[in-house]
């Protein structure tokens, strides 16, 4: 009986999906995948809702019913190139391409995989050129700055460059993980405004958008360093200090509405072709 009640549960989600009601159809497939044991059904199900996932923007749950069809059956094609395209949304490009990698050795002669082959390979060598690009740029800022003997017009333009790369989702991240923040405390020790000022400026940068670089920057910087900067008779400082302050607590508290920027995002593209339910 509930076999039964859980295949025609299968064909209502199905229609919900032609009528493009992706809501309606992820509740039936829900329903149904709570009355059967039947794995191939099972798989169907789960492979069925990705494909509502994908329509309705929900990646993380498309990829985890993907996952959940690939486990029942791993050479599933169809939940394997959706778990490929919602890891791509995902920003998550090495994994995409692996996914789509075994659909075209699959399916060898499958245009649409070899074109999101062609393209993930593309992302990935682009993301690459910009990452090395970006560290290449952070390592030269913070040598100019740390060097006493640089030249004061040399060190203004790094120091102008560093706050941009801050406020850049690629720049921010590769100061992050390439120790910047505790290079950043270095030109804060230095106590010369026009470099205590960039490094301020800088880690405002890096916190917008991004609770896990926030939570990371107050907890090197300490609030007490925080409130001392701020008590300083330096106007220009002290309301660059209250921008950190401000940056740190809408990203804890989630006030920042604003895209999150981490690198689990890095590189979001659009996939070309629907997923279409499986009867």
């Amino acid at each position: 009986m509930a076999e039964a009640e859980a295949a025609q549960l299968k064909e209502e989600g199905n229609r919900h999906f032609q009528l493009q009601d992706y809501k309606a159809a992820t509740k039936s497939y829900s329903q149904a995948l709570k009355l059967t044991k039947d794995k191939a059904l099972l798989a169907t199900l789960y492979r069925n809702r990705a494909a509502c996932g994908l329509k309705m923007e929900s990646y993380a749950q498309a990829a985890s019913d993907a996952s959940r069809a690939l486990d029942i059956n791993s050479a599933d094609i169809k939940a394997l190139y959706r778990r490929c395209q919602a890891l791509e949304h995902l920003g998550k490009l090495d994994q995409a391409f692996k996914d789509v990698q075994r659909c075209a050795t699959l399916e060898p002669k499958n245009q649409n995989f070899q074109e999101t082959l062609r393209r993930l390979n593309a992302s990935i060598q682009e993301q690459l050129r910009v990452q090395f690009s970006t560290d290449s740029r952070v390592q030269t800022m913070f040598e100019i700055l740390l060097n006493e003997n640089s030249e004061a017009d040399k060190r203004e333009k790094a120091a102008n460059n560093l706050i941009v790369l801050g406020r850049e989702e690629a720049g921010a991240e590769r100061i992050f993980q390439s120790n910047g923040v505790a290079l950043l405390l270095q030109l804060m020790d230095t106590k010369r405004p026009e470099l205590l000022l960039a490094a301020v400026r800088t880690l405002s940068g890096m916190c917008s958008g991004h609770r896990a670089r926030a939570t990371a920057i107050l907890h090197a910087v300490r609030i007490d360093r925080i409130c001392s900067l701020m008590a300083m008779e330096n106007e220009e400082m002290s309301l660059a200090v209250c921008n950190l302050l401000q940056a740190i607590i809408d990203s804890l508290s989630g006030e920042d509405k604003r895209e999150h920027r981490g690198k689990e995002e890095a590189l979001v593209l659009g996939y070309q072709e629907g997923p279409e339910a499986d009867h």
